[in-house]
């Protein structure tokens, strides 16, 4: 009978580290959470617009990850794609573009440019866990 008391303190117990931990913690990062719109579909693709020999865009990183989540892009055009984290409540502090070699942090509220010129295909940009994605659709 002892034994059982004491299980069920240390189930108690274990109860609260775990209600006050969560309690602390805040609300998890949105980093495993789905971005789907509404609707279930994905919004089409931004296109980048030409600005002094180069495509230019702009992707912001919010609560809801990259937004917009995928860009148009021209192949064999340089782009410059800037990216601003305007939230802590993500993952996001870093973007990846691997096929690229291109791995950069992002401060928050500063704009950071990154610049390559495009090849044709599908090639994914990603926070740092790789769990906040977006998609570049070069044609």
């Amino acid at each position: 009978m002892n034994g059982r008391k004491i299980l069920i303190v240390i189930g108690a117990l274990f109860f609260a580290a775990v209600t006050l931990s969560a309690a602390a913690l805040g609300n998890p990062q949105m980093c495993c959470m789905g971005k789907k719109h509404k609707s279930g579909k994905q919004a089409p693709p931004a296109e980048a617009t030409q600005q002094d020999g180069a495509q230019t865009a702009t992707v912001e990183v919010t609560g809801k990850g990259f937004e917009p989540d995928s860009l148009k892009l021209k192949a064999g055009t340089p782009a410059k794609v800037t990216f601003v984290r305007k939230t802590d409540e993500t993952c996001a502090k870093e973007v990846v573009i691997k096929d690229y070699g291109i791995e950069r942090k992002l401060p928050l509220n500063e704009p950071v440019t990154v610049e390559f010129t495009p090849r044709k295909g599908a090639f994914t940009f990603a926070c740092g866990m790789n769990m906040v994605k977006g998609k570049l659709i070069v044609e």
